[in-house]
């Protein structure tokens, strides 16, 4: 005969059994949980590697079209698989594509292998792990405008200048981008029409060039902004006016009022020196011919920019005290209302500011604060308008890096 506590032991063996059963069980699916997560976390880390190098590797790629499409996929893979910390084969893909005329977009596709360490266990040795990147690189229109006052000729500078802006052009797509060139002294000229195929004429016009006077910053961004207008339109083009100066205004073009008889109103160019009071005198805005005197109806008599034969003297002028002050006062006036000119038809400034911050000469002192207001630095103008950026070089040697610089700034902004 079984006494009762037989039976209760024999049930709580088969409890107990069934506790180390489910326990075990418990452990075996944690055990796998945990390691199942452990994997899917290291395949997570291969991806978002995988992830960065092919986005840098796209916009590496968006940003040297320059180069053709066979360099472009080149400059791609080179850029993934150094930015890329895997000890596994990736395998790459890059196409190179132009969505729209002009646009060249960029993709990459790379694919691998994440190991596993416990899903090898049910058969599983690794996870397939992959990535996808694209960037567009869009069409820049530009005006390089560049200074060419005497003050470049007399600091040593002129020479660095040419050389710093013939390889400014080597950045950009001769076959994608329409860069125009345009000067300015006492006047400005259209050297080149914002275009394709800008490199071979560009590099030559800028080689060509030469220092001639004055500096009338006004009418260089009245030329840079009438090549841009006239530039052929194309759908997401980035439109920049690259101001480049070693000074501040001394020149200005305005509708002057004369007490001669034989002309009481000319459109012309007044003209003064970097300091000091004395007016060195009006000028065509057409061509910088000095204006010596006027017979009836305004006809002119001219000579050489650089005569020194005296000049009409302007009401506006002979009325205002110091006469260079108000020259150069006017000239930053002027300036200041064509650039507002320019971003208000949605067009970025951007300028490089040749000078030495300790000259004894306050003319070649840079007034950046004055170019911060030309590119609405920061918005300190117009927060509706395009900002641009002012990039300071302190001397001639510098202005390599300044116009790399800028480049490198243009280039991300039409990369994206």
């Amino acid at each position: 005969m079984k006494k009762p506590h037989d039976n209760l032991h024999k049930v709580g063996s088969r409890e107990a059994g069934s506790i180390i059963t489910l326990f075990a069980l418990s452990v075996v699916v944690i055990f796998f949980t945990l390691g199942l997560s452990i994997d899917l976390g290291t395949a997570y880390v291969a991806q978002a590697r995988l992830s960065k190098s092919v986005d840098a590797a796209v916009l590496a790629g968006a940003r040297n079209t320059a180069r053709g499409d066979a360099q472009i996929k080149n400059i791609a893979l080179k850029i993934a698989t150094a930015n890329l910390v895997i000890d596994q084969p990736v395998a790459y893909s890059v196409q190179v594509s132009s969505p729209v005329v002009d646009t060249k977009r960029v993709t990459m596709r790379a694919a691998t292998r994440s190991p596993t360490t416990f899903g090898i266990l049910m058969g599983k040795t690794s996870l397939d792990v992959s990535a996808e990147g694209e960037a567009t690189r869009y069409p820049l229109d530009m005006s390089l405008t560049l200074d060419l006052s005497y003050s470049l000729q007399r600091n040593n500078a002129f020479d660095d200048m040419q050389r710093a802006s013939e390889a400014f052009l080597d950045y950009f797509d001769d076959s994608v981008d329409q860069i125009g060139i345009a000067t300015y002294s006492t006047w400005a000229e259209d050297k080149l029409p914002a275009q394709k195929y800008f490199q071979i004429p560009g590099t030559a016009i800028i080689s060509g060039l030469s220092a001639i006077s004055d500096t009338n910053i006004q009418e260089g961004l009245r030329v840079a902004k009438t090549q841009l207008d006239s530039a052929f339109k194309r759908a997401g083009a980035l439109k920049i006016v690259v101001l480049f100066t070693d000074g501040r205004p001394t020149a200005y073009r305005d509708t002057f009022g004369f007490s001669d008889p034989a002309c009481a109103s000319y459109d012309g160019v007044a003209a003064t020196y970097i300091s000091g009071s004395s007016f060195r005198g009006m000028f065509k805005w057409q061509n910088g011919l000095k204006i010596v005197g006027f017979v009836p109806t305004c006809v002119t008599t001219t000579q050489s920019n650089l005569s020194r034969t005296g000049s009409p003297v302007p009401t506006q002028v002979s009325t205002a005290g110091s006469a260079g002050d108000f020259v150069r006062a006017q000239g930053v006036l002027k300036a200041e209302h064509q650039a507002d000119l320019i971003r208000a038809a949605g067009y970025s400034i951007y300028a490089i500011g040749l000078g030495n911050p300790n000259a004894t000469n306050a003319g070649d002192v840079p007034d950046l604060a004055f170019l911060g207001r030309l590119t609405n630095e920061g918005g300190r103008v117009s927060a509706t308008q395009p900002r641009g950026e002012v990039i300071f070089a302190p001397s001639p040697a510098e202005l390599d890096d300044a116009f790399a610089k800028l480049a490198d700034r243009l280039l991300t902004r039409l990369t994206r």
